[in-house]
């Protein structure tokens, strides 16, 4: 038993160990937000668009920012991307402002898919208080840790229960930072667009849609994603599409 506990411990401090380099990681990264934003208000526009991108790529955003990168794209012509990041936005905040805009948006360009339903607003609160749910499950595990070491070293002996709790408690926090669920959806991003039966060129060709569109992103296969478009399935080669997943 105590083997076990030594191994549920070292468990633990490994999940929360590795979550550190991702806060350096942050860190880090401020000064080109901060640079970025200094282009941006000095309307050099490309530019911070380019830090924005940069910073995205490694895993870091703000809200803001995806308003100002909606905002830049938009002014280029470039209008999937827009709404690409207008996605986004909705996705961290869940602002019912953003989902009116991208509405109205997506009935001026006649694109389809953009309904926003239950399952979409779950997840997307699910998404922006994912690291309040990370925190608290951390701080239960913490909290059960230390009753098993102060019952070990008063008593010589461990609740079996209690260490059952963290074994189940420690588990559900290491799937939740490495396997997030998400509702993922993604706009398709060039004109011409196939939609094919299978996850192959040589499939039949279900439809042939244009850019903006929303589709659901229900799995992937190589470098086909499985999507849902009009209650159907098919499949789009990935490098057609912007998911809109972080």
């Amino acid at each position: 038993m105590q083997n076990a506990l030594l191994k549920i411990i070292r468990l633990f401090l490994f999940i929360v160990i590795t979550q550190l380099p991702y806060t350096t990681s942050a860190q880090s990264l401020r000064h080109h937000l901060a640079k970025a934003d200094s282009l941006f208000i000095q309307k050099r526009y490309t530019q911070s668009l380019d830090l924005y991108t940069s910073v995205l790529n490694q895993g870091q955003y703000t809200p803001a920012m995806f308003l100002k990168m909606a905002f830049i794209e938009e002014g280029l012509n470039h209008a999937p991307q827009a709404m690409y990041y207008l996605n986004l936005y909705y996705l961290v905040t869940q602002d019912e402002r953003a989902a009116i805009k991208i509405k109205e948006f997506a009935s001026a360009k006649k694109w389809e898919g953009y309904e926003f339903d239950d399952p979409e607003r779950f997840m997307g609160l699910y998404h922006r208080y994912h690291t309040l749910i990370a925190l608290s499950l951390m701080a239960v595990c913490a909290v059960i840790l230390f009753f098993l070491v102060l019952q070990r070293v008063r008593t010589q002996k461990v609740s079996i229960g209690l260490w059952i709790i963290l074994v189940i408690f420690s588990t559900m926090l290491a799937v939740h930072i490495n396997f997030p669920v998400q509702y993922r959806t993604g706009i398709v991003a060039g004109s011409n667009t196939y939609l094919m039966s299978g996850p192959s060129a040589g499939a039949s060709v279900v439809q042939i849609i244009d850019e903006g569109h929303r589709v659901r992103i229900m799995g992937k296969q190589d470098v086909w994603l499985k999507v849902q478009w009009r209650d159907k399935e098919a499949y789009i080669r990935q490098d057609r599409l912007l998911p809109v997943v972080l």
